[in-house]
Parts: C-alpha cells; structure tokens; sequence
C-alpha cells in the first residue's frame, strides 16, 4: 500500500511537474550561454585588432606647430621634423645604461638564506631594471649613471621646443596659471624594453591632469613587437570622440618622437617577435599637479573605461570600415 501525507501531489505528479520545468529553463540557459559566449568572443575579437596610426589619422606632424594641434584635438602626435638622427640612436644604443639591458624574461631572484646573522648573506633582488608587466623592464633616473644622463639630455634639449610650446599654450588657453617654465618639471626619464614574449599593459593614463609624454623608439615600431596603442581623443573627457577616433597602434621608425598628452589613455602591446622593442620615455608635468593623479581604483576605472572604448571604436570601425 502507498500512502502519501493530506493534500501532498502523488511523487509521479512532483517528477512530471520537476520535468516539465527543466524543459522551460534549459533552452533558455543554453540561449543565455551562447548569447554570452559570443559576445565574450566578439569583444575579444574587437580588443585584438591592431590598426596602425596612420597618415590619416592627422598624427603625423611636420613641425612642432603642427604637433601642438594634433595633440590638441587627437591627444597624440608624430613629430618628424624632431626625429633623432640614426647616429644619436646608435649613441642611445651603446651608452653603460643599455650594455645591461634585458633580452629575454627574467626569472624572479629569491632571496636565499645562508647561515649567519639574521640578513646576512641575502640573495637581493635586482632592482635596476624595474618591472612593469610580463617581459616589460623599466632603467628610471636614479639608476641611470651619469654619462647616460648626458646621453639623453642632450636629446632632451632637441625635443624642449615641443614641451615648451604645449605649456605655453595651456598657459594662453588659460587652463593654467604658469608664468614659467620653472612651474613644470621632468617627473620621468628612462630607457624600457619588451621582451619577446612580453604581455600587454592595463590601459592607463600617465597622469589625470594634463601633461606631456614622449616615446622615442630605439628600434622601429610596429603591432608585432608591441608598439604602444593610444586611444585617440582619449584626453578629454568626451566617451564618443574617443569611440570614434579609436585605438591605434604607434607605427614608426627608430629615432620617431612620438608625443602623446599625458591624459591620453593608451597601452604597451605584447612582444611577439624574437628581437627586444627598446624606448627612451620622456615626461613633463606641473608641480601642481604631479602624476599619476588618482588612486588605485582610478587606475582600475580608467582601464575598463579603455577596454570599453576599445571595444566600442573596434565595432565601428568593423561595421564602418570607411
């Protein structure tokens, strides 16, 4: 005999019940993952396009006053009438500094413990080539010797006209109250590299306020060996200029100037070839307004407002080739 408690269904009656539920969800969850599944792939697809900032992208300047508009209305600009002469890239190439450049990933040191005195005998890790990301190694100022020192000033003082035409204009547009260039200050200056295999940054901004960055490319530029990607109109903070003009990968030869303002939200690209992508990284900034300018959530703010901005100029560039 069977017996089932007062106005409980019969267990036949819950299986039928239970069966027919499953039969009304799971398509909907099967539509739900594939929905999901391809737009995780299409935005994979649109964040792994990698189109070269080109003639056409009105980056290309051929004199400083041309440069100063570009980084006006694009935030980025190639200045070709500044570009180093292969002689000075060879001195930048050979100066004490490079001679310890890294060529391939390094492996952690650990600290090793030997008997002794406590600390005695520590293994320290090596902190003149400082690391960034996966393969990418930082010589900032204070680990550079003097003779790299003089190496890079004096290109610096080939490049001044630039920084000092953009503070001056911010001064004229009266975005600030600098009356000399005694208010701006050099807040970096190192020599990088990628190394094959290298992943890519977060993208990121230098500094929230505005200021200058420059990148000159040791070797020459391009998506494969990682060139930097720069969201164009990523300096102001305007989502559709910057969804329209889009990400675009430096593309240049060694010795270029490359000069983006510092508000521009960009990114290293990963290394894959088998040869290092060696840069010299030059930054101005006020002292009133010292980088990065925001916190870490900030940073992680400004990278998923990249990736989405990525994402966004990719579909249009996808859907609106022309």
């Amino acid at each position: 005999q069977h017996h089932s408690a007062a106005g409980q269904p019969p267990p036949s009656l819950w299986n039928s019940n239970l069966i027919m539920a499953q039969s009304r969800v799971l398509p909907k969850l099967a539509i739900l993952g594939t929905v999901a599944g391809s737009t995780i792939f299409v935005c994979h697809h649109l964040e792994s396009q990698r189109t070269p900032l080109a003639l056409e992208d009105s980056c290309n300047a051929a004199s400083v006053p041309a440069a100063l508009t570009s980084l006006r209305t694009s935030g980025v600009a190639v200045v070709d009438n500044l570009r180093l002469t292969p002689n000075i890239v060879h001195e930048v190439n050979t100066m004490p500094a490079a001679d310890s450049m890294p060529t391939q990933l390094l492996r952690p040191q650990r600290q090793q413990r030997r008997r002794g005195p406590p600390g005695a005998n520590m293994m320290q890790a090596d902190e003149t080539w400082r690391l960034s990301a996966l393969g990418r190694y930082h010589r900032l100022e204070n680990h550079l010797g003097d003779t790299d020192i003089m190496v890079l000033e004096k290109i610096e003082r080939q490049l001044w006209p630039l920084v000092e035409g953009f503070f001056r204009e911010q001064k004229e547009n009266g975005e600030s109250t600098t009356d000399n260039m005694d208010a701006i200050f050099r807040s970096e200056l190192q020599l990088m590299t990628a190394v094959p295999g290298s992943g890519h940054q977060s993208w990121h901004r230098d500094n929230r306020s505005r200021g200058l960055s420059i990148i000159v490319p040791l070797v020459d530029f391009h998506a494969d060996n990682g060139g930097t990607q720069l969201l164009l109109g990523s300096h102001v903070e305007k989502w559709p200029l910057g969804a329209r003009q889009g990400a675009r990968v430096v593309h240049a030869p060694a010795g270029s100037v490359v000069a983006y303002d510092s508000r521009t939200i960009h990114r290293g690209l990963d290394n894959g070839t088998i040869e290092g992508r060696p840069a010299l990284i030059f930054c101005y900034d006020r002292k009133v307004s010292p980088p990065p300018g925001c916190g870490t959530l900030g940073s992680v703010a400004t990278s998923y407002q990249g990736r989405m901005l990525d994402i966004l100029s990719g579909l249009r560039n996808t859907l609106s080739p022309n």
